[in-house]
């Protein structure tokens, strides 16, 4: 066995094993061209013709598969509507004291929701929703002569 098959067997091995440590599905594709390149050894191709085959078909299959890859890597994301109530105007449906948690509705979805303010909003006033933090809403009042 020649030095260039072991140290292309080692060079796919090595891609393979950091693939496995870690999720980025980079090295799978060089481990393949580490795989090509080994066969242009098979077939008697002197060295620097091996390592083209390794770079080219590395590139290529990294340039044709990743951003499929990662669109189907990405979808596990579960998509939410939550971050559409951020900038919209709520009805406060229960009292919300500073320091306690009060209820606010907003695009027809009740919502527990606080103010970092001091005082009361009082139920029925109306408020702007500034962020949100967990399953709560932070609100403030909205100024007078706001519409």
């Amino acid at each position: 066995m020649s030095v260039y098959v072991i140290a292309w067997i080692v060079v796919a091995a090595a891609f393979v094993v950091a693939e496995a440590l870690t999720t980025q599905l980079i090295g799978i594709w060089f481990a393949v061209g580490a795989v090509v390149a080994l066969l242009f050894e098979l077939i008697g191709a002197p060295g620097w013709l091996q390592f083209l085959a390794f770079a080219v078909s590395a590139a290529i299959l990294l340039a044709l598969t990743r951003p499929l890859v990662r669109r189907f890597i990405s979808s596990r994301a579960v998509p939410t509507n939550a971050d559409r109530a951020i900038g919209e105007i709520a009805s406060v449906l229960a009292d919300i004291r500073d320091g306690e948690t009060g209820q606010v509705k907003v695009n027809g979805q009740v919502w527990s929701a606080i103010h970092l303010g001091i005082g009361v909003i009082r139920a029925g006033e109306r408020v702007t929703v500034r962020e949100i933090r967990g399953v709560k809403l932070v609100v403030e009042p909205i100024k007078e002569g706001v519409k």
